[in-house]
């Protein structure tokens, strides 16, 4: 879709009234200030975005003030925790899948069933959204939270930069991936210093966990057996899939010097900048790296396809699922008009605007088939297509811990203070510790 248009659609979704949304009941309206937490809140566009819409819904609920308190990804659950525990923290936040069931477990997210119950049942609010991502949010039949965002990881590359190196497809296997990324790995100027990198993987925090595991599952591995209760870290597939990542790093060199502090931030910056040529990332990406160097020009640069696989296979699953959602505070005094908010901003006019605004698609599958923008996007309907060889990670309570203890030695492995195959091993004996408590 073009700018124009882009710029045509937006102004109609921000113009629209929803004035069904009506006045709220109990505290007095000039009383209402509610808190709404999210890592989006400290990256543009989306930033703008959410505050049009805190805007729209103040102009529709007069007196009701809406208090942006932006956490960078990587703070958000320190943040939060502590907060909460404390007995206080936002009203409202936003959270992605990983954490979730720990959030549910120590009662760190409020029930919203009662709250659905009363728009005609939890049942029918919640039909409209996907099935695994309705899964993600609710635990015992009782829903905690209302998504707002769906993606699958795929494989994100600049044309140029593939065109120049002689590159002339996406890869299909992770085989294609390694050759490309070296065809990638260059030095721009005649006789100077690699200043190109084939790609940039993500090893800190922010962002590691949807893009370090498809890699581990398109060599046909995973974190977990299918129960959830012992690591599958010790299969042949996981120790090729990790050898494979310490390889890229150690012998091919295809990643810019200090892999290990990048996040998927710095990871977005490399890109702008046309200093490497693929990245783990979805639809999100692209205004993210448009807004960073306009003159890149991220949508017309790049290109995504589906995540590699091993050569000669064809797993189920070689991608990751992505879900974020809206969850409100048990600690709130202004609960009747924090769940107000969360409908508003989950409902599927917010959810086109946020297309148009930061391309991102819906949790809502009514909006994701039916809205028009989103049929002419040949970067969504990548997406859209790889949502079906993908899955969540473990949605487990332990499941944050298991992924640092698989990350800190995958660091280890990465600064050759242990060998791969004992990083290796580490992990796996130590998430089955972990698993066993």
């Amino acid at each position: 879709m073009g700018f124009g248009m882009r710029g045509l659609v937006k102004a109609a979704l921000v113009g629209a009234s929803l004035a069904a949304l009506g006045s709220l009941t109990g505290a007095k309206a000039e009383d209402i200030r509610l808190t709404y937490q999210s890592w989006h809140l400290a990256e543009e566009p989306w930033a703008t975005s959410l505050k049009e819409g805190f805007a729209e819904f103040e102009r529709l609920n007069p007196g009701i003030k809406i208090v942006p308190q932006p956490v960078s990804l990587g703070q958000r659950d320190v943040t939060l925790t502590t907060a909460i525990r404390a007995g206080r923290g936002p009203d409202i936040f936003q959270l992605d899948a990983n954490p979730i069931s720990q959030y549910i477990k120590e009662g760190w997210v409020k029930d919203l069933t009662p709250y659905m119950e009363k728009e005609g049942g939890a049942k029918a609010f919640m039909a409209d959204f996907y099935p695994s991502l309705r899964d993600a949010v609710t635990n015992d039949g009782k829903v905690f939270g209302v998504p707002k965002n769906t993606a699958a990881m795929v494989l994100t590359y600049n044309k140029k930069l593939f065109d120049a190196a002689g590159v002339t497809q996406a890869p299909a296997t992770w085989e294609e991936f390694r050759t490309a990324a070296q065809k990638l790995t260059r030095a721009t100027k005649d006789g100077g210093p690699v200043d190109q990198w084939g790609t940039a993987l993500i090893l800190q925090p922010a962002g590691f966990d949807l893009r370090v595991s498809v890699i581990l599952r398109g060599f046909g591995a995973d974190f977990l057996t299918p129960d959830n209760k012992h690591s599958a870290l010790n299969t042949p597939e996981a120790k090729e899939a990790f050898q494979y990542v310490v390889d890229l790093i150690q012998k091919d060199k295809v990643m810019p010097p200090g892999v290990s502090q990048v996040d998927a931030n710095a990871a977005r910056q490399f890109m702008a900048q046309s200093k490497v040529g693929t990245i783990v990332e979805t639809l999100w990406a692209l205004p993210i790296i448009q807004a960073i160097n306009p003159a890149f020009d991220a949508w017309n640069t790049l290109a995504m396809a589906p995540i590699p696989v091993k050569a000669g296979t064809d797993p189920k699953v070689r991608s990751t699922l992505y879900v974020d959602g809206l969850f409100m505070n048990p600690n709130t005094k202004n609960a009747d008009a924090a769940w107000k908010l969360i409908q508003f901003m989950t409902d599927r006019q917010r959810m086109e605007k946020w297309f148009v605004d930061n391309n991102m698609l819906s949790g809502r599958q009514s909006v994701n088939d039916e809205f028009k923008p989103i049929q002419d996007s040949k970067f969504a309907q990548v997406v859209k297509a790889e949502i079906g060889h993908a899955s969540f990670l473990p949605l487990i309570p332990q499941w944050p811990e298991i992924l640092t203890a698989f990350r800190q030695n995958l660091q280890a492995a990465v600064a050759q203070t242990k060998t791969p195959e004992a990083a290796l091993a580490d992990a796996h004996n130590q998430i089955e510790a972990i698993l066993a408590r």
